[in-house]
C-alpha cells in the first residue's frame, strides 16, 4: 500500500465529508457531513444559497477547511484571522507544519490563486454567517468586513467587498493555441474516431465550453436555416444550463432556459455553427452514433461509441483524456486543454470583427465586452506583431547588420 494510500485509509473515516443529495424534485446538492454521519448545519447556511455547479465547488472547498479545524483541534469561536491567513497559506503550499499542508492528503499539492480564491470566498461567508449563532470574535469579524468596496463587473453589476483571504492574482492572460498544435491534431491517425474529429471541430470552430458541449442534446441543435425557433436566422446551437444531465455536464449558464411551447429549445446562449461543425455532427451520426443507438437511453449527443460502456452519456473528463492521446500520437510535447481552443476562437473572432469587444461578447455569452478587452483581447495582441514591425522599420537608428559583421564589433581591432 502507498503512502498516500495508507494515510487515505487512517484518516478519511475521521474527516468530514462533501456527499451528493438527491431530492424529490430531481434537484442535486452537495451538504457537508460530520464524521459521525449527521448533515453539518453551520455549513448549510452557506451552501444553499447557490446553485448546483457553484454549491458543489464551494463545498469541497469548506470541508476543506472544516477538516484543517477538526485536525489542529480548534473551533470556530477560537479562531483569529491570523489563523485564517496561516490556513490559506497552508493551501498555496506557503507555509509548513501543523497550519501547512498537516491536514491534507500527502498527494494533494498546493492550490493555484483562482482556486484559492473559491476557498477564501465561502471561508469568509462561513464566519459571517456564524455571527447570529456562535460566540465568534469581533476582531475576526472586523478583519473579514473591512475590505473595501470594488466594483463588480457582470451581471449583477453590484459593489462587492474585497476579500481580505483571498491570495492577489495576476493578470489574467490565457494560453494561446497555436495553430501548428490544430493542423498537428487533425493530421492522419492524431484523431481516431468520427466523434473525435466532431469534438475538435467543434471545440475549435464553436469556441464552446467542454461542459456545455458534452451537455448538448439533440434538441438543442437547429443546424437549419430559419429555424422554428425563431431566434437565430443562422444554423446554431442553443448552449443550455442543465442540472439533470446523466454525465453531470453543466453548461455555465445564469438563468435557465424555459421550455418552448412548440418543443423546441430557445433561449440560453446561441451560437453559431459552421459547415464543417455541421458536416462532422453527421458523420458521427451516420457512422458511430446509429450503431450504438439501441444502447443510447437518453437525450446527450456525445457518446461511449465503443467498449464495455458504448452509448452512455460522454463526460468532460473523457474529452480531455481524448486530447491528451491525441496530442502523444501527434507527436505534440504540449497539454492542450479544451478551453485553449475558446481563448484561440474568441481572440481571432475578436480580430477579425476589428477588434469589436461587443460583438465577441454577444456572439460567446458574455454579458459585456469587458471580459474580452481585459482577458481574451490579450490573445489578440500577436496581431500587434505587424504595426511593431512597422515602428521598428522606421526607426532613425540605422540597420544592426553592419556592426555585426567580424571584426566590427568594439574592441575587435586584430
Amino acid at each position: 500500500m502507498r503512502g498516500a494510500d495508507r494515510w487515505r485509509s487512517a484518516v478519511d473515516v475521521d474527516r468530514f465529508v462533501v456527499r451528493k443529495v438527491r431530492h424529490r424534485d430531481g434537484r442535486l446538492s452537495h451538504w457537508i457531513f460530520t464524521p459521525s454521519g449527521q448533515v453539518h448545519r453551520p455549513s448549510l447556511a452557506v451552501l444553499t444559497r447557490y446553485g448546483t455547479s457553484t454549491q458543489e465547488t464551494y463545498a469541497y472547498s469548506l470541508v476543506d477547511h472544516l477538516n484543517w479545524l477538526r485536525v489542529n483541534n480548534r473551533s470556530p469561536s477560537a479562531i483569529t484571522f491570523d489563523d485564517l491567513r496561516r490556513y490559506m497559506n497552508g493551501l498555496t503550499g506557503r507555509a509548513d507544519g501543523i497550519y501547512g499542508l498537516a491536514w491534507r492528503r500527502p498527494d494533494q499539492k498546493p492550490l493555484g490563486a483562482s482556486a484559492a480564491g473559491n476557498v477564501a470566498t465561502v471561508v469568509k461567508a462561513y464566519y459571517l454567517s456564524l455571527r447570529a449563532t456562535s460566540e465568534i470574535r469581533p476582531d475576526l469579524i472586523e478583519a473579514l468586513t473591512s475590505g473595501r468596496g470594488v466594483w463588480r463587473y457582470g451581471r449583477s453589476k453590484r459593489t462587492v467587498e474585497s476579500n481580505p483571504l483571498a491570495p492577489r492574482k495576476g493578470a489574467r492572460r490565457p494560453r494561446f493555441l497555436p495553430d501548428e498544435v490544430v493542423e498537428a491534431l487533425f493530421a492522419p491517425g492524431a484523431l481516431t474516431t468520427a466523434r473525435d474529429v466532431m469534438i475538435v471541430t467543434w471545440l475549435h470552430d464553436g469556441g464552446l465550453r467542454v461542459g456545455g458541449l458534452c451537455g448538448l442534446r439533440f434538441c438543442d441543435l437547429h443546424l437549419v436555416k430559419h429555424h422554428p425557433c425563431g431566434q437565430r436566422a443562422d444554423p446554431h446551437v442553443h448552449v443550455v444550463g442543465r442540472d439533470d444531465n446523466p454525465n453531470n455536464a453543466r453548461a455555465k449558464a445564469y438563468v435557465p432556459a424555459p421550455p418552448s411551447r412548440d418543443g423546441y429549445t430557445v433561449d440560453g446562449v446561441i451560437r453559431a455553427v459552421s459547415d464543417d461543425m455541421i458536416s462532422t455532427f453527421y458523420a458521427y451520426l451516420l457512422d458511430e452514433f446509429a450503431p450504438v443507438q439501441h444502447l443510447v437511453d437518453h437525450e446527450q449527443i456525445l457518446i461511449h461509441v465503443g467498449g464495455a460502456t458504448a452509448g452512455t452519456a460522454l463526460h468532460t473528463g473523457g474529452v480531455r483524456k481524448m486530447l491528451g492521446r491525441a496530442c502523444t500520437r501527434a507527436g505534440l510535447d504540449v497539454r492542450v486543454l479544451p478551453h485553449a481552443f475558446r481563448h484561440k476562437s474568441a481572440a481571432a473572432l475578436y480580430a477579425e470583427s476589428d477588434f469589436n469587444a461587443e460583438l465577441v461578447a454577444q456572439e460567446f455569452g458574455w454579458s459585456g465586452p469587458t471580459m474580452v478587452t481585459e482577458v481574451y483581447g490579450k490573445s489578440a495582441n500577436r496581431h500587434a506583431m505587424k504595426f511593431l514591425q512597422q515602428a521598428w522599420d522606421a526607426t532613425a537608428r540605422p540597420p544592426a547588420e553592419p556592426y555585426l559583421a567580424p571584426g566590427r564589433m568594439p574592441g575587435a581591432d586584430g
